[in-house]
């Protein structure tokens, strides 16, 4: 694991919330190490292509010019000064990051989605004026040809009388239209009444905007909540499931060594009697050639 860390110059922040300090202060040394060791393997690189490539080492700086140069800050102990995320009183913690993470995401996310919706608003909305708009234009159009026809009709009565009744009547007709004129114009304000309604639910929108914010981000929180709770359970039942196991090992073992002892046991006093026996049949061969005046030795009692 520490090896793919070194690899990838990167570890989790759930993992890195796992560890100590201490572990922390290691890893964070290791890195610098393996990020000083690369710049140094990088450089060495550089330096054997400027010698195969025949590339003249710089002339040295003249005399009053000094060269650009990088220094590293020191450290008290005369090594290189190195920054430990979370020990100065100031730095944020991990836990306060990743929080601070969730709500920028969530307050982005919401604004996303006011922005998409005021748009649709006001493409609806222009698209319904302009829609009226075209209507009116039409309307207005067919009326004017209409009037028109019917006074070319009216030039071709001969009695002035009917000539005349007809005027008064298209006049008439004439003011009817300009008051649905009127009305169609009146209509039209509406629309921009709607406009400013629209403006208005732009204001709502930013509202609906906070208000998804919000709701984002506390989900993000409950299931957080509910991710550790769970991560909590297993790793109670992991350990109460480890403690039955090394219980059932322990048990195991106790029988084993117990099976172990009285084996040897047994064995132990197989040979013993099998001894006992050997001494008696060597004691019975050895007193059936002794002489006659001699007694046999007595064998061992069991």
């Amino acid at each position: 694991m520490l090896q793919q860390i070194l690899k990838q110059m990167y570890i989790e922040p759930d993992l890195l919330n796992e560890l100590s300090e201490e572990q922390k202060q290691i890893l964070f040394i290791k890195l610098r190490e393996e990020q000083i060791r690369r710049w140094k393997e990088e450089d060495e690189k550089h330096e054997k292509a400027q010698a195969k490539n025949n590339i003249k080492p710089k002339k040295p700086p003249k005399p009053g010019k000094h060269p650009k140069t990088v220094k590293f800050l020191t450290a008290r102990d005369g090594n290189e000064w190195v920054w430990v995320m979370g020990e100065h009183q100031d730095d944020l913690t991990v836990e306060q990051m990743l929080e601070n993470e969730a709500q920028s995401e969530a307050a982005s996310k919401a604004s996303k989605e006011a922005e998409e919706l005021r748009i649709k608003e006001e493409a609806g909305i222009k698209i319904q004026i302009e829609r009226e708009r075209e209507e009116l234009e039409r309307s207005k159009l067919a009326w004017e040809a209409e009037i028109r026809r019917k006074k070319e009709e009216a030039d071709l009565y001969q009695s002035l009388k009917d000539a005349r009744l007809e005027a008064e009547r298209l006049e008439k007709e004439k003011r009817e239209k300009e008051e649905e004129e009127e009305k169609k114009l009146k209509l039209l304000k509406v629309s921009l009444k709607q406009e400013k309604s629209r403006r208005k639910s732009v204001e709502n929108a930013n509202m609906l905007k906070n208000r998804r914010s919000t709701e984002i981000y506390r989900r993000w929180q409950e299931n957080r909540e509910i991710f550790e709770k769970i991560a909590i359970e297993n790793s109670k039942e992991i350990e109460k499931s480890w403690q039955e196991q090394e219980k059932k090992a322990k048990e195991a073992e106790h029988k084993r060594k117990e099976i172990a002892r009285n084996a040897r046991e047994e064995i132990k006093g197989t040979l013993t009697r099998g001894s006992k026996v050997i001494q008696a049949t060597n004691a019975f061969k050895s007193s059936a050639r002794l002489p006659p005046e001699q007694k046999p030795p007595i064998p061992p009692k069991y």
